[in-house]
């Protein structure tokens, strides 16, 4: 019984841990992301206009890509060609890519 109740601590703790790890990771993406847009010149609002000028859709998701020193703006749209994602790039405005279905891993 004892061992039981020290099994059940032991795993209470070792999730506690990983939530308050998971967050600290998350609020970290988020602190990159925002670094990113600072020195962007295409606004949020100006990317999601230009996804659903190009799809056709509405958006319904946006997030900011900044891998490999190039920072996109990553916008999911839902409409007539079903859901599509499209990357543009922060500083031109330009598309750079996407496809259909939701953003890749």
């Amino acid at each position: 019984m004892k061992i039981r109740l020290i099994a059940i601590l032991a795993l209470a703790g070792l999730l506690a841990a990983g939530a308050i790890a998971g967050t600290a990771i998350a609020a970290q993406n988020e602190d990159q992301e925002a670094t990113a847009l600072q020195g962007a010149k295409v606004t949020l609002a100006q990317a999601i206009a230009t996804a659903e000028q190009q799809t056709g859709g509405k958006a319904y998701d946006v997030g900011v890509d900044a891998k490999g020193g190039q920072t996109r703006i990553v916008v999911e749209t839902n409409g007539p060609k079903g859901v599509q994602t499209v990357a543009i790039d922060a500083q031109s405005g330009q598309v750079v890519g996407g496809h259909a279905g939701g953003e890749e891993d």
